[in-house]
């Protein structure tokens, strides 16, 4: 967005000079300027695009709870398979979990030959701890975990991640941003120059910070879908969940506050995301930027003294 309202002001900034230059050379460079937009949302539309591979789609399903009791985690996952028994992974949300991974989720994993991605703790001595995403394998074993990158300021939300890497998944590379890391893209351009191609969001959203909230936040996964051209599956404590194509398209949203309700979707994979044109155009308009307004300060400067 900062490249391309850069051009723009650009344009303005020209035709506001438009008595001063000649009139052909002006609409020259404007007609040129806007191909160039153009071409260059065309190729981005090209890299979103990303031609998904022929395999089969990745069949994922999630259940909404906040806070609960590790003892009917199970059972909610017992109605979560028999309403979605071709579901080849389960996510539950961020903080599902008050520690590790218990063995009756382990057990669940191993008995039913299925994934489990799940919200909980992994605990650094008594006091600290890093808000952790797990990945249970068919095995019953935890086969990955991704802590979270940028916990909530003013928060007890944990450490941050000493490191950022990929799921190799039996599917494809999956990276696993944590509720707010999905918000920043430093933490979502990591992953994705890994390979990641599909992300999957545990979130906490608490249902008593309201609906705006929950509406607001659920505007962040789509924005990122379009700029990487990889589909995101984000599923909250109390809403708003999200299935979300490779081109920014919600392809399935479950309700605020939605207790217990399922998100369920089947997913293809593309060959690869990719960075934005604007993660390339933002740093030059930024020193050009700069270049004009030391120019500004320096001619400002320089009146003065005179």
């Amino acid at each position: 967005m900062y490249s391309v309202g850069f051009l723009i002001v650009s344009v303005a900034a020209i035709l506001s000079c438009i008595t001063q230059i000649k009139r052909v050379f002006v609409e020259s460079f404007v007609i040129g300027l806007f191909l160039l937009v153009g071409l260059a949302f065309f190729l981005q539309l090209m890299a979103a695009a990303r031609y998904e591979r022929p395999d089969p789609p990745l069949s994922i399903a999630g259940v909404q709870m906040e806070f609960p009791s590790a003892g009917i985690l199970p059972k909610i996952l017992n109605r979560a398979l028999a309403k979605n028994p071709d579901a080849q992974i389960f996510v539950l949300s961020e903080y599902t979990l008050d520690g590790p991974v218990p063995d009756s989720l382990k057990n669940w994993c191993r008995e039913h030959s299925r994934f489990l991605i799940v919200g909980g703790k992994e605990l650094l001595g008594s006091t600290n701890f890093h808000n952790t995403a797990f990945v249970v394998g068919t095995n019953g074993e935890v086969v990955f975990q991704q802590a979270k990158s940028v916990p909530i300021q003013f928060f007890k939300d944990g450490l941050p991640a000493p490191e950022q890497k990929i799921w190799n998944s039996p599917w494809g590379k999956i990276g696993i941003c944590i509720c707010y890391d999905l918000s920043y893209t430093r933490v979502a351009d990591r992953l994705v120059k890994q390979g990641a191609q599909l992300f999957i969001v545990p979130t906490m959203d608490v249902e008593e910070w309201g609906r705006h909230e929950h509406e607001l936040h659920a505007r962040v996964a789509p924005v990122r879908a379009a700029e990487y051209g990889i589909p995101i599956f984000r599923l909250a404590s109390s809403g708003i969940s999200q299935a979300v194509s490779g081109t920014g398209y919600v392809v399935a949203k479950t309700p605020f506050p939605g207790s217990l309700e399922m998100l369920s979707v089947k997913l293809r994979l593309p060959m690869c995301g990719s960075l934005p044109l604007d993660r390339y155009f933002a740093p030059v308009c930024v020193v050009i930027t700069a270049i004009v307004t030391a120019a500004l300060l320096f001619l400002a400067w320089r009146d003065k003294r005179r």
